[in-house]
């Protein structure tokens, strides 16, 4: 089963709302104590995998687990996955731009 509408709003607003992050992430990640410590070799990339590591967490552990009391299937890993590649250049404009 597919994505119902309501978890693809859900879904759609935590892209959104981890892209509105970045700014203050890309801005954590540049202090002294952060880049002793993570070592980074390319921060877009880094800062991208985050992202998207981040919607993936909240949205199949939180939303899926608490909410709907289960995990979700293969036909909506996949929907999660799809959804999020479409936005992946939103993700990488937002990077881009902090810089």
């Amino acid at each position: 089963m597919a994505l119902d509408k309501k978890d693809k709003k859900i879904l759609d607003t935590m892209i959104e709302e981890e892209i509105s992050k970045i700014p203050g992430l890309v801005k954590n990640l540049r202090l002294p104590q952060y880049q002793e410590v993570f070592q980074i070799g390319n921060e877009s990339e880094y800062v991208y995998g985050y992202t998207h590591g981040s919607i993936i967490g909240k949205f199949e552990t939180y939303y899926f687990v608490v909410h709907s009391g289960k995990k979700p299937t293969g036909v909506e890993v996949d929907e999660i996955g799809k959804t999020i590649f479409e936005k992946s250049g939103d993700i990488r404009n937002a990077i881009s731009k902090t810089k």
